[in-house]
């Protein structure tokens, strides 16, 4: 009689929770978005590099916990990339939303690349090309910097999404 009692118990746990699992029972619209927004942004203080590309790379990336300079990031995905031609001192990227991938982050670092071409191919230290990036010729940069997601996740707090992120190059 114990048995049957445990049997009908887990026999029970296993349809409900079947049941669950397959949405019959939960709200179908509770679903987990597939994308993340990133704002606008601005990059400004271009001036002295009109003329040139200025690339964005939305990307999963690291940084050595040594070194400060910027070449030196390990990009393992590219996500998305834009490229503006440089006319003034400032340029204008827009909002865009990166797919996220299960547990994996949809993105951790912006790489802001400014080139002489304009079809920049970012490699690695390694000689590694990121999945997602495009192999070119192009490895020319004038300069570069990176904004982290936590920056830009803390001015969507402070600014919301409809705001523009200022980012300037130094």
């Amino acid at each position: 009689m114990r048995s049957f009692k445990l049997f009908i118990i887990n026999a029970l746990t296993l349809i409900i929770g079947l049941g669950l699992m397959s949405g019959s029972v939960s709200q179908k619209t509770a679903h987990a978005a597939r994308f993340e927004t990133i704002p606008a942004m601005q990059v400004n203080k271009l001036g002295n590099l009109k003329g040139q590309y200025l690339t964005a790379l939305y990307a999963v990336g690291s940084r050595p916990i040594i070194s400060t300079d910027s070449s030196q990031i390990n990009i393992s995905q590219v996500k998305e990339s834009r490229t503006i031609y440089i006319t003034g001192d400032s340029v204008s990227f827009p909002t865009v939303q990166v797919e996220k991938e299960g547990f994996r982050p949809s993105y951790n670092i912006v790489v802001f690349i400014v080139s002489p071409q304009q079809n920049y191919s970012w490699v690695n230290a390694d000689g590694s090309l990121p999945q997602g990036m495009t192999k070119t010729e192009n490895r020319l940069s004038s300069k570069i910097n990176t904004i982290n997601k936590s920056d830009v996740d803390a001015f969507v707090a402070t600014s919301g999404e409809k705001a523009v992120l200022q980012v300037d190059i130094n």
